[in-house]
Order: C-alpha cells, then structure tokens, then sequence
C-alpha cells in the first residue's frame, strides 16, 4: 500500500513561526505542572487513558514531547504541542507492549497573557499498538481550517493476512475544544485468503468475493463551507472489493463538530 497522508499534508501544511528559547522553556514547564505526575525512571510525565479507553485499567501513559509549533491564531500569538507516550503497565513497572494496546497523543493549544504562556485547550485519545505511538517524525502539523491545526499521523495494522491503514487525526475547532478524526485509508487483506485460484467450487468463489486491494488518497475539500472552522475531508478511492472495481471514487467527510463523519456507503467504512 502507498503512503496517505503525504497527499493530504502539502496543501495543508501550515507555516510555523520560530518561538524564543524561553518560549520554549517557558511551554515546557506549563505543560509539566499539568501532568505533575513525573516517572523519573522514564524521564516522562505519566497521563492517565482517556474516557472509553480499551487498555487495561493499571495502565498510564508515559509522555514526552513530540513536537511544537507557533502560529498566528485569531490575531493571537498561539503554540499548539504536541505529546506522545507508550502504556505503561503501574503494577509490572513496564510498558505494555501486546499488540493491542496503543499509545497515548495529546495537544495542547497555549497563549500568552500578560507575558505569560497558559493552556487555552488540551484532548487526547489513543492511537498506535504494540503499546506505542507511530515514530515522532511520523507526525505532521496541519491547518485544518481557516483559523484551526492539529497534528496527523498514518496508521497502520496488521493481523491475521489483513493489512488496514488509516488517518488519525488531533485538532483544534472554532468550539474551544481538540477533536479527532479516524479516515480508514486501505485494506489489503491479500495474504488471509492467499491465492483464490488454488480453490474450487464454493470456497474458490468466496475468496474472489472477498478479496481487497483498496487504498485512498486524501484531503481537505476547501471548497464547501467548513464546519465549526474544520474543513471537510474528501477520500478518493480505487481499487477492487470482489468483482467491484473502483477508481478514484469521491467520498466526502465532513466535520460535525465532534469528528469527521465517515458514510456508511465508503467501503471501508467497516474498518471504523
């Protein structure tokens, strides 16, 4: 499968401005007493899952900074961070690495008031496995609408022959909160049902039928109003599902100011 999101991150990159290093220090040490839950062993901050969470209930996060950047929001001065940390397991003292278990992201949106550097919005949510986030430089800073960034990162997984892609993405929107968007971006599931043609009668036909190559290229569709400042994501699909054959289908996701709403009609809608 082709890379994703190097098709939705040109267009949209942003244009950070440089911060001081006292900025950056000053950031830091804000975004420290947040936590306030240090692991010196780790040099890291823990952070506990987010509602919903899937992992194990003595599970925490270990986070570390990622990645940061400054920009002109709403006439403001504004830093969005990004943080990023493997589950660690608070009873064994290591991290959790089963294959199901994700990482932890978080960004934080901060402004400075009377000369001093405060968090204005912070979300979180998992993403990753074998208890890690994908690698820092992975990660892309983005604009996702007129006065709104995020970070986003392609996800991958793999199990049992079946290879599923995706887009994660963490943002900021015009209702003062950080959201995320998943984009199911591919599915090869090619070497589960192996060769169909070394088959015979019913299980031969079952295979062909399905059988998935499928893969998306994104982006933003700047040309519908957005919603809550977030812009709609537009998926063009090709590829084959059984006997269908698709090439370069539109599918529109647009922003309900939660998170982008995948159709029930996009074939991968089954990988949410």
């Amino acid at each position: 499968m082709k890379r994703i999101v190097s098709t939705l991150i040109p267009a949209v990159l942003a244009m950070p401005a440089l911060a001081a290093p006292a900025d950056d220090a000053a950031i830091g040490h804000v975004i420290e007493q947040h936590y306030n839950r240090p692991l010196t062993a780790e040099k890291c901050q823990l952070s506990d899952p987010p509602k919903g969470s899937q992992n194990l209930r003595n599970t925490a996060y270990c986070m570390k900074r990622t990645a940061g950047h400054t920009v002109t929001r709403n006439g403001k001065t504004t830093r969005y961070e990004l943080y990023t940390g493997f589950a660690y397991d608070l009873e064994e003292k290591r991290i959790n690495d089963a294959h199901a278990s994700s990482g932890l992201a978080e960004v934080f949106v901060l402004e400075k008031e009377g000369g001093k550097w405060a968090i204005k919005l912070h979300g979180k949510d998992e993403v990753g496995a074998w208890g890690k986030t994908p690698d820092a430089e992975d990660w892309r800073f983005m604009q996702v609408g007129g006065q709104n960034w995020g970070y986003a990162v392609e996800t991958a997984y793999t199990g049992q022959g079946s290879t599923v892609t995706g887009l994660f993405l963490l943002f900021s929107d015009n209702r003062n909160r950080i959201a995320n968007s998943y984009i199911p971006t591919g599915l090869d599931n090619g070497a589960h049902y192996g060769n169909c043609t070394v088959y015979k009668g019913r299980e031969r036909r079952h295979c062909e039928e399905m059988e998935t190559f499928l893969d998306a290229d994104v982006s933003f569709n700047r040309r519908l109003k957005p919603e809550f400042d977030v812009w709609a994501v537009e998926a063009s699909l090709s590829g084959t599902q059984g006997k269908k054959r698709y090439r370069r289908q539109k599918y529109l996701m647009p922003y309900n100011g939660k998170t982008h709403v995948v159709p029930k009609g996009y074939p991968l809608y089954s990988l949410m």
